[in-house]
């Protein structure tokens, strides 16, 4: 069945390719974006905590969004709720986000030009954190790996394939299965597992025990999502609450407010220093004097900072390799300095 997203006052400024490919959170499991069909397909979460695949579009002679419900024949009005709003909040389809684009682009002329405005982000914060972790301090091609296993364990934990209840000591015995990929764990399922189990089927290191302990915060209510996500708090508060949780750091914890809606931090890293060294040649810095010296360069944007730092890498990767929609998947792992990172440690 299809559900309908109006775009209402939204329709002339939102356009569904640039609304989604425009950061590399786009490109991580579960999200699949279709070049030839320009939609995006992914599961979202029902209200019984399942999942559902839906594929999204927007044809062009239409003033609302098509959401294609796979699988089910009737979606409930409590589901049919909850689907828009995960949609929604993916593709920034608010007044909050819509002023927000506005008074960027006010800002930054060739943005408006491109039409850039809306950073991609997932249907609920807790992907966004878990997503942040798996950027940090690791190979553009290993972290699209890490999501992909991520979802593989969310089909297994769904399925019953593998629970939290699995015995370590003995190996259990399943029937040979097809693995199929699933959504991206939610808090609960993460904080129902350990690290061990975890690193078993994905491999994430350390990062593991940075999540199962983000995610039993999230589960315990020592960390409300919700209350970050309505922008309760400060800015500020926000970080200082970020700032204490294991793996957010300055690149991570700028991510998450980006993600958010806090635009005023760039989010550095070695692909923020191959970019100045290549585009903005003319801006001395090195690793050591990055941050200050990025915050610095886009500080003319405030608050609007990272957003006008994403416009300017999303530039380049596509005077690089052509329009990131039309890539095909095989073709994402190119979508980095990697090469550059090895060098970047050997200085």
């Amino acid at each position: 069945m299809n559900l309908r997203l109006y775009l209402k006052e939204f329709e002339r400024k939102f356009d569904m390719e640039k609304a989604v490919c425009n950061h590399g959170f786009f490109m991580m499991a579960p999200n699949v974006w279709d070049p030839k069909s320009k939609s995006l397909t992914r599961p979202l979460t029902l209200s019984n905590s399942s999942s559902v695949s839906v594929t999204i579009s927007h044809p062009r002679t239409l003033s609302f969004l098509v959401i294609q419900v796979h699988g089910i024949n009737n979606v409930s009005r409590v589901d049919e709720e909850l689907i828009l709003q995960q949609v929604g909040r993916m593709l920034r389809i608010s007044a909050e986000d819509d002023r927000d684009v506005t008074e960027f682009q006010q800002l930054h002329e060739d943005a408006k030009k491109y039409g850039f405005g809306r950073i991609f982000r997932s249907p609920f914060l807790f992907e966004d954190m878990v997503k942040s972790i798996l950027l940090s301090n690791m190979t553009w091609e290993r972290t699209l790996g890490m999501a992909s296993s991520l979802c593989l364990l969310q089909s297994k934990l769904a399925d019953g394939t593998v629970s939290s209840q699995t015995n370590k000591k003995r190996k259990r015995v399943v029937k040979a299965r097809k693995e199929t990929s699933g959504n991206s764990p939610s808090a609960k399922e993460i904080a129902s597992l350990d690290k061990d189990l975890i690193n078993e089927h994905c491999k994430l290191g350390y990062r593991a025990k940075w999540i199962v302990k983000l995610a039993k915060m999230v589960e315990s209510g020592k960390l409300n999502l919700e209350e970050m996500e309505r922008r309760d708090m400060k800015a500020e508060e926000v970080s200082e609450k970020l700032n204490k949780l294991k793996g957010f750091g300055p690149f991570s914890t700028a991510t998450v407010l980006m993600c958010i809606g806090y635009y005023h931090l760039v989010p550095s890293d070695t692909e923020t220093l191959r970019l100045f060294r290549e585009v903005h040649v003319n801006v001395e810095c090195s690793k050591e004097t990055l941050e200050t010296a990025a915050q610095s360069f886009y500080d003319r944007f405030s608050p609007f900072q990272s957003l006008a730092y994403w416009f300017d890498l999303i530039q380049n990767y596509e005077t690089k390799l052509g329009k990131l929609s039309e890539l095909s998947q095989l073709d994402y792992k190119s979508v980095s300095g990697c090469s550059h990172m090895k060098q970047l440690k050997a200085d």
